[in-house]
């Protein structure tokens, strides 16, 4: 079953469509990740794509910003960018928190911080200082470490960081692959937590994530990925909601965030 585009009206409220993905193929190869996957989402809207492990859902992503080849079309804000780096996707609003975090251990906090408004150098010293007391108003425990260096930081503070960094650029989009990933179940609760206060600022966000029930928790709208295809959407409260569909697409899922 492939999805196609939705009509405007499901999840927050929304002020025009900010992503349109049609008919996208990714490969590795002859292996074909991501077949056919038509999806759309809307200003201030969470949207999440689940699945299992393999499912093709950080390949996705990883089309959506540039850094993967693929055919079919990708539109943000109404302008197609197929022909568009990630540089330059960044600079039209689009942020990636990548599943490995990719921080610059051997630099502070900081620092880091800072590199993510690398595209927006011509910031003012004082607009600079304005993101950054943003970022440690989310994030308190970054400022708390600010001087620290990356590498030494635990995973959950990693994962503060690589998101605070993302924030830095004001992205229109924020994409975030597996967040939960590899961290404790208190430390997961703290980072959907971020997640709803991020929507409530507004930040529209495309969530990629296998904890399923954390993920619909906090999304408007979900599409389910298996073996490269999108096989089901819907609301995501519908989704959470139906106990078999869960079980048969989804296996077992995490315990409730709270």
């Amino acid at each position: 079953m492939n999805a196609g585009p939705r009509t405007q009206g499901h999840g927050a409220a929304q002020s025009g469509e900010l992503l349109r993905v049609e008919g996208l193929h990714v490969a590795y190869g002859e292996i074909e990740a991501v077949r056919d996957v038509s999806l759309s989402m809307y200003f201030g809207q969470v949207l999440t794509v689940i699945g299992a492990n393999g499912a093709g859902k950080s390949t996705l992503l990883q089309a959506l910003i540039g850094l993967l080849p693929y055919r079919g079309s990708i539109s943000l804000e109404g302008r197609l960018i197929d022909h568009a780096d990630v540089e330059s996707r960044v600079r039209f609003g689009m942020n990636l928190v990548p599943e490995k975090r990719e921080l610059f251990v051997s630099m502070t906090v900081e620092d880091n911080l800072i590199l993510g408004a690398f595209h927006r150098r011509r910031l003012g010293k004082a607009d600079r200082q304005l993101q950054l007391t943003e970022v440690y108003t989310r994030f308190p425990r970054l400022e708390e470490r600010k001087q620290q260096l990356a590498g030494t930081l635990s995973g959950g503070e990693r994962q503060m960081l690589a998101m605070g960094r993302a924030m830095m650029g004001q992205p229109k989009l924020l994409l975030l692959d597996e967040p939960s990933l590899g961290l404790a179940p208190r430390v997961v609760a703290d980072v959907f937590r971020v997640i709803r206060d991020l929507k409530q600022a507004g930040v529209s966000i495309l969530l990629v994530e296998q904890n399923a029930r954390a993920a619909l928790q906090v999304a408007d709208y979900a599409y389910v990925m298996e073996t490269g295809r999108v096989v089901l959407e819907g609301e995501a409260a519908a989704l959470l909601n139906d106990h078999r569909l869960m079980q048969s697409y989804l296996g077992a899922v995490a315990p409730t965030m709270k």
